[in-house]
């Protein structure tokens, strides 16, 4: 077997181990689920991760291979971990991959080895290593092998299409192309107010709309940085036992 992230339905911290036996640390957040993803206009591919995930037959051909793009801040990422633990939910061997934390690897083949016997595997940013010859080779050939193995499930994401990528090789364009795809629409400053309820309910708090509004216009539109403000509101909210409000917003992230 490779090296690589094998994703346990009770685990959230992971080790990569390289060839060269350098342990790199990886979180899933526990939050990052299909149920606390604010759909909004990209209800088709959420359909169809779920649908990956779940699925309990053979792949068909049109089913091995998802590709899934958007720009920074859609919810990539997000989607992959929700298609992790919905596949772990039903009992499905499960490896993830976050390829941005592994573009400097030095042996490619050695991580992506034997990866096609899991029921789902997930490449998160595959664009970040798609202009390194190397990886490229060992991406095709591990393609072949999950086309060979008629039960693994590939599902990567990207900025853009794979057209798009500037992909080293011609033959793995080729391939990538064969995937089922999905552009996720970003969200607009309404969905991205109630994407941060959304998640703000999940974790037990009531986020009313003004103070989601505030934030948005106050620290600014990116969801990743505004989900790790309301995870620093969630902390201090269960310390002092204070509700969701504009002055506590004010006084706890002193703007």
């Amino acid at each position: 077997m490779g090296f690589g992230i094998t994703i346990n339905a009770n685990d959230t911290n992971v080790n990569i181990k390289t060839p060269q036996q350098l342990p790199l640390q990886v979180q899933l957040p526990d939050d990052e689920l299909f149920s606390t993803y604010y759909v909004a206009d990209n209800q088709q591919a959420v359909h169809w991760l779920h649908q990956q995930a779940t699925a309990l037959e053979q792949p068909t051909l049109a089913d091995r291979y998802s590709w899934l793009s958007g720009p920074a801040g859609s919810g990539k990422s997000h989607l992959l971990h929700a298609t992790v633990a919905a596949a772990n939910n039903v009992g499905k061997q499960v490896m993830y991959l976050p390829m941005s934390e592994l573009l400097e690897m030095e042996h490619p083949g050695a991580l992506l080895e034997g990866l096609e016997q899991f029921d789902l595997l997930c490449l998160d940013d595959i664009d970040q290593v798609l202009d390194s010859e190397s990886w490229c080779f060992q991406l095709f050939a591990l393609i072949n092998r999950v086309t060979d193995s008629q039960h693994c499930r590939l599902l990567m994401s990207a900025s853009q299409a794979a057209i798009q990528c500037g992909v080293r090789l011609p033959d793995l364009e080729s391939r990538l192309q064969w995937a089922t795809a999905y552009q996720l629409v970003p969200l607009d400053d309404t969905a991205k107010a109630k994407a941060l309820s959304l998640r703000a309910s999940w974790r037990g708090l009531q986020l009313p709309n003004d103070v989601s509004q505030f934030m948005l216009h106050r620290l600014g539109r990116d969801m990743q940085q505004l989900l790790a403000y309301l995870n620093e509101l969630d902390t201090a909210s269960m310390a002092q036992q204070r509700r969701l409000t504009i002055p506590f917003v004010k006084q706890t992230l002193k703007i």
